[in-house]
């Protein structure tokens, strides 16, 4: 019986795991990626970057587990919301279009206004924005006409380590579920994408392929190994979590966050989507623009880390649109704000509102969810780096219920192993392969002495958003003074 090798491509970096046959973790290790941006708007990766990561990361796990050993199958997840352009071979023909890359919004917008759509490419057409897959390929045929030439497929980061290792681009239709829309309802087709490059469609669980030989490095101690299709890394995080059930919320709080509700049936609630995640299983909710990359602005700042101890005695809000927001407001305008701060607050209290701002939009994302579909969710599932203590307990007291911590820091990681257990015969459900792999889970409760205030700041907090996105689509029109703020 072999192991498994989960690999988990995020926005700034790739994490890897490698799995005993039976789940237990048997190393971890993790490579910075990064992107390249402007201030036009580009964030784009070069692959070749991720070729890299996985490289360092292996050879990392390998030290730390004496060796990889006999690798049964690869499993992989990543960030979604980010194209690839790859050849018949699965070779990136250009650097990809990251999540935060937003030079596609003149395209979703005149994708928007296009007159006489009928449902579903009308239904569609709402849903358009920098980030739409349907958007940036437009974009793409018009900016980049000689990869788009060449183009076979336009695929997601996971997609693209799935053709590395067996030679040929394929997807899973969970994954593609945007695209296929645009394509299948005519949007795409009249957004003036003249041609079809989904790639082969395989479920999470399926087996793509094997790894081929003669990669290089480490790879090659991987030839023959089953390559399963796996998903994007939220519905991945979520099966890790053993949150893939009706009922279950998730936090995934990596760069950026994706939060949301698993129903057993669809249901629509403003700003949030509604997207079939398995047989019988629907995730409302959707991915953010901010998450743990506060932490990292506010350490540019010099401010320290707050502790999970008690509040500071004037409440203090944050709105924690650093970048913009997508779930639940869609506005690239919207931008950060603190209310209510003055001279007594100091910069770990900036900290902690900070981390309260990111739990209640948690919490405004799921309760939408909850009364559109009738469920309450008795606790939310968290991972990644803010995960991170004292995140979950804030995180806890801004979301009014106890938040789940896995001892597996990486919940992409883990869903990786659990599906891979599961396609090789080794696990019965899902839930069974995430706790061989997980264990029990941490649990940070709420503090019932913060409730009424907690509820409070939150009622604010909703409240808040649409003055100041009011105010901050007029900055935004203000001209620029030429200079960018310092990384």
């Amino acid at each position: 019986m072999g192991r498994v090798l989960a690999v988990d491509i995020g926005a700034s970096s790739l994490k890897l795991g490698l799995f005993a046959p039976d789940g237990p973790s048997l190393a971890q290790a993790e490579a910075p990626t990064g992107a390249e941006t402007d201030p036009d708007g580009r964030s784009e990766i070069d692959p070749a970057r991720w070729r890299a990561a996985l490289d360092r990361a292996l050879a990392e796990a390998a030290r730390a587990a004496g060796g990889l050993g006999e690798v049964a199958a690869v499993c992989a997840c990543g960030m979604t919301r980010t194209q690839v352009l790859v050849d018949a071979e699965g070779s990136a023909l250009r650097p990809a279009l990251g999540v935060l890359d937003t030079r596609a919004a003149a395209a979703a917008a005149r994708g928007r206004a296009i007159p006489g759509l009928k449902a579903p490419a009308r239904d569609e057409a709402a849903r358009l924005d920098a980030s739409h897959p349907a958007a940036r390929l437009a974009w793409l045929r018009r900016e980049a006409p000689e990869a788009w030439d060449r183009a076979a497929a336009a695929i997601e980061p996971k997609d693209w380590l799935n053709a590395l290792l067996t030679g040929v681009p394929g997807s899973d239709p969970i994954s593609m579920e945007r695209l296929s829309a645009a394509q299948d309802s005519g949007l795409a087709a009249a957004m003036g994408v003249d041609r079809d490059l989904r790639a082969p469609l395989t479920p999470p669980e399926g087996v793509m392929g094997r790894v081929r030989p003669g990669l290089g490095g480490a790879l090659d101690r991987l030839a023959g190994a089953r390559v399963l299709s796996g998903c994007h890394d939220a519905r991945m995080a979520a099966a890790g979590l053993g949150a893939l059930r009706p009922g279950g919320a998730y936090v995934i709080s990596g760069t950026t966050e994706s939060s949301g509700l698993l129903a057993p049936s669809p249901a629509q609630a403003e700003g949030l989507l509604t997207v079939r995640w398995d047989d019988g299983l629907w995730q409302i909710g959707g991915p953010g623009l901010n998450g743990a990359s506060i932490r990292d602005w506010a350490a540019r700042l010099g401010a320290p880390a707050p502790s999970s101890g008690p509040p500071p005695a004037r409440p203090l809000l944050f709105l924690p649109f650093l970048n913009g927001e997508r779930t639940p407001v869609w506005n690239g305008d919207l931008r950060a704000a603190f209310l209510g701060l003055d001279a007594g607050h100091g910069p770990a209290d900036l900290v902690r509102a900070a981390m309260e701002g990111l739990g209640f939009l948690n919490r405004w994302v799921i309760e939408r969810a909850e009364a559109a579909s009738g469920l309450r969710a008795d606790r939310v599932a968290l991972s990644g780096g803010g995960a991170a203590a004292p995140w979950p307990e804030i995180r806890a007291a801004a979301l009014g219920r106890p938040v789940e911590v896995p001892a597996l820091r990486h919940a992409g990681l883990a869903g990786c192993a659990a599906v891979a257990l599961i396609a090789l015969g080794r696990a019965g459900s899902l839930t069974e392969a995430a706790r061989a792999v997980c264990g029990p889970p941490r649990i940070a409760a709420p503090d019932p002495a913060s409730a009424a205030r907690m509820d409070g700041l939150f009622e604010i907090f909703q409240e808040a958003v649409a003055p100041v996105a009011a105010l901050s689509t007029r900055l935004a029109r203000l001209p620029r003074t030429g200079a960018e703020p310092a990384e």
